[in-house]
């Protein structure tokens, strides 16, 4: 009867843990499968309870006891994996994942992905947007300068790098997340950044002027981030990538310049604003004059 006594505690404990942690979080396929063993060792200590008599062996009492610690031990190992597989999307509001793929206008595959690139580092959690952010980064950075290049091949080096450079930096991703309101759905706990992505939105809500605000990091990551997941997420199909991101960036917005200057001029010119810059001259003025003879 001691053995059965300690074959109830471990039952009991079994069931409080199950009860307070993993109860609620799983779906109804796998709580039916969970409840139906956590149901099966219950009866089975229950069976074991009503027709214990004097006369059972110690032997038998003590391979029961064993029997059920392990299957407790198995269960929480098994309800701790479907914990960490299943929930890592299921965890995320669904009210989130819907309004992300409408801006984005792509339904993930792996939503899982979706949560990474939403996630800042601030929540501590085993996954953050930083690696999804570095992929994004340089596969934005490629499919913008293929755009330009493939959209007007007479465009030179500098031209390129600067219609670049314009598309993909920080303030113009900070913009693009503003405008398309990606802030809310930002999973972050760092409160002071919080307020001041809430500051700078409002703003460009409002048409203010931005030059003096200091500009979140956290928006331009995201837009990167994101660019990450969907990229993963196509199997690293870089045409498919683009057809999504040039609408989100809104690229139509850069101006592609008609000037198609040489690349030796340019250089010259940059060198002399170098020269002017490094002796506080000001920016140089250029003018025209008509020579006639």
């Amino acid at each position: 009867m001691v053995c059965l006594s300690v074959f109830g505690i471990a039952l009991f404990s079994t069931k409080t843990y199950f009860l307070l942690n993993y109860w609620d979080c799983l779906d109804s396929k796998r709580s039916l499968i969970i409840r139906s063993l956590y149901f099966t060792m219950e009866h089975r200590f229950t069976q074991l309870d009503d027709g214990a008599s004097a006369d059972v062996k110690p032997a038998s009492n003590f391979g029961a006891m064993v029997a059920t610690v392990l299957l407790a031990l198995l269960l929480q190992i098994f309800c701790r994996c479907c914990r960490s597989i299943y929930t890592a999307a299921a965890n995320m509001d669904r009210s989130i994942i819907a309004p992300v793929e409408k801006i984005l206008k792509y339904t993930f595959k792996d939503k899982r992905l979706l949560k990474e690139a939403l996630t800042h580092s601030s929540c501590r959690e085993d996954m953050s947007y930083e690696t999804l952010e570095f992929i994004g980064d340089a596969a934005l950075g490629l499919a913008v300068a293929t755009h330009f290049f493939c959209l007007e091949p007479r465009l030179n080096s500098h031209q390129l790098t600067q219609l670049r450079k314009k598309s993909v930096r920080n303030k113009r991703l900070a913009l693009v997340a503003a405008r398309h309101e990606l802030h809310q759905f930002v999973r972050s706990k760092d409160t002071a950044l919080n307020r001041n992505v809430r500051k700078y939105v409002q703003a460009v809500k409002q048409g203010d002027d931005l030059k003096n605000l200091a500009v979140p990091d956290i928006l331009a990551d995201i837009v990167e981030a994101l660019a990450g997941a969907v990229y993963l997420d196509l199997n690293f199909d870089l045409t498919k990538l683009w057809t999504i991101f040039k609408e989100v960036l809104m690229i139509d917005e850069i101006k592609v310049p008609k000037d198609f200057e040489s690349s030796e001029i340019i250089g010259a010119q940059n060198k002399l604003y170098g020269s002017c810059g490094k002796r506080k001259w000001g920016q140089p003025v250029y003018r025209c004059f008509l020579l006639t003879a």
